[in-house]
């Protein structure tokens, strides 16, 4: 019997088999593919209602972001608790880069330090931080003082008189406050008042003699006249106080906070997610438009990568909490 040349071996087949399912496979239909990130709507969770100084920065971030990465960025207000509502529910949210949350020291250092919470303020993905909201210490023009270091002399001058204005118990303005209070080795009463606007016009008629009031809260009556702007918080001075030290420049390097803002998204975020946002985050806190449109508000915007962003807020907490521990401050409203 004669031999057929044309026969393949088995393995030659095989062969065939594993090609033309492989070709077959890159034929696939692209919708069977993942699709890329973002294909849809990004949803921006900010802690409080619309309106106001904060609501326009993060109009201005929001707008900047989604023209780069060509989906909308959507606006969803959920006010409460300082902002711990809304950090509360981006924690819990699916890690697929369609939620993100504007959030500061209220949900991420002061929160936490003054209150009992169900999210880790760490475990959070931090996307970035395009900067903040530098407080002013101010004081009544009637008061006789001109530099910090006059308001600290008549504080000493004047024992268990002198008190201060707060935005509320448990604040930034508060806590600095009490730094300042600590430092100064000084006995002051804090006032709280339901925020900057309520305060003011005790403020301007002399009622206390200081306050620690946000830029964007102030700065109006800064140039009027009607407040006496002595230091701001931020580590070097602003634009649109350019005669007003800071307070490391007035002798308090310790006082160094800010509204500091931070977009973070959450835990378990995709690398390749967390690396495409940290860019646009970058690149909108670096186009000149939205820098003069941020800073003629009063917003400081110095931009800072996801790992020193987290840091900052972990020190910021820790800070908190031993001032808390160590002047045995009851925070609760």
């Amino acid at each position: 019997m004669s031999k057929n040349l044309t026969q393949r071996p088995a393995s030659a087949g095989r062969r065939d088999f594993l090609a033309q399912a492989a070709l077959s496979a890159l034929a696939l239909p692209a919708f069977a593919q993942p699709a890329a990130w973002p294909s849809r709507p990004i949803k921006l969770v900010i802690g409080y209602g619309p309106g106001g100084a904060g609501d326009t920065t993060a109009r201005l971030l929001a707008e900047g972001m989604q023209k780069l990465l060509k989906q909308p960025v959507i606006m969803d207000y959920r006010p409460g608790a300082s902002g711990m509502l809304a950090a509360d529910l981006v924690a819990k949210s699916p890690a697929d880069g369609y939620t993100l949350h504007l959030t500061d020291d209220g949900a991420l250092s002061i929160g936490p330090a003054t209150r009992k919470i169900n999210y880790d303020p760490q475990a959070f993905t931090f996307i970035g931080s395009p900067g903040g909201l530098p407080l002013v210490l101010c004081t009544p023009p009637s008061l006789p003082v001109n530099t910090v270091a006059e308001l600290v002399s008549h504080i000493k001058a004047h024992p268990g008189t002198v008190s201060y204005a707060t935005s509320g118990v448990g604040s930034l303005p508060h806590l600095l406050g009490e730094q300042f209070k600590s430092l100064i080795a000084a006995d002051l009463t804090d006032v709280p008042y339901k925020g900057t606007g309520a305060l003011l016009p005790d403020l301007m008629s002399g009622r206390v003699a200081f306050a620690f009031p946000a830029t964007t809260g102030v700065l109006s009556h800064v140039k009027a006249g009607s407040v006496r702007a002595l230091a701001i918080t931020s580590p070097k001075r602003i634009a649109l106080m350019p005669n007003v030290p800071t307070m490391a420049e007035a002798g308090y390097p310790q006082i160094n906070s800010i509204y500091r803002s931070a977009i973070v998204a959450p835990p378990g975020l995709p690398a390749a997610i967390e690396a495409q946002l940290t860019a646009a985050l970058q690149q909108v806190t670096q186009d000149a438009a939205t820098i003069t449109l941020l800073e003629t508000g009063g917003f400081n915007v110095a931009y800072q990568p996801p790992a020193a962003t987290k840091l900052v807020f972990k020190n910021e907490l820790q800070k908190w909490k031993a001032l808390i521990v160590a002047n045995g401050l009851h925070l609760s409203e």
